[in-house]
């Protein structure tokens, strides 16, 4: 996992940014779960934070 988000993760929060976008029209258009959307969002936000380096594995909780 480490490999794959060192060699992908700089791009890879784009697929889940399009997941937590969609989700969150569901749920104001179409009354969609709010949890899905909360959570395609986190997810969103740790793999840009990864891509990025912002969040190192020094500081990452989910690495510990």
């Amino acid at each position: 996992m480490k490999n794959f988000l060192s060699k992908y993760g700089r791009y890879f929060w784009i697929i889940p940014l399009t997941i937590s976008l969609y989700s969150w029209y569901d749920f104001f258009f179409l009354k969609g779960d709010l949890f899905d959307a909360l959570v395609f969002t986190g997810f969103t936000f740790y793999f840009f934070l990864k891509g990025t380096g912002k969040l190192d594995d020094e500081n990452d909780p989910f690495m510990k």
